[in-house]
């Protein structure tokens, strides 16, 4: 069921102190079978297979069924984009620090 909490499996990576990426393993699912959305602190990526022709399975071992995981942000974090390869899909985060916030050198006059 899309309740299912360990599917897909998926990695957070981070590449730097700003930047990371959400990684679900979606072996099966098209790019259209993918939507991902945004709300609030809230990112949803939810995987739906249309039933397309009925084959008899001798054996089936593939997980093919829909699936919703949500992660939340922290509400510095913005979505930059997402691609997929090989199986898997790759969110790309990134942290917004306020210039304002970010260490600054001062100068020796």
């Amino acid at each position: 069921s899309p309740t299912n909490t360990n599917y897909p499996p998926y990695n957070i990576v981070k590449h730097d102190a700003e930047n990371f990426s959400i990684e679900l393993a979606v072996a099966g699912f098209t790019k259209k079978d993918i939507t991902i959305s945004k709300e609030k602190e809230v990112l949803a990526i939810e995987g739906k297979q249309e039933d397309g022709e009925k084959l008899e399975y001798v054996h089936k071992g593939l997980a093919s069924r829909s699936f919703k995981r949500t992660f939340t942000l922290a509400d510095d974090i913005v979505v930059k984009g997402a691609d997929m390869k090989n199986g898997i899909l790759s969110v790309s985060l990134e942290r917004i620090v306020p210039e304002e916030d970010k260490p600054q050198e001062i100068k020796i006059s």
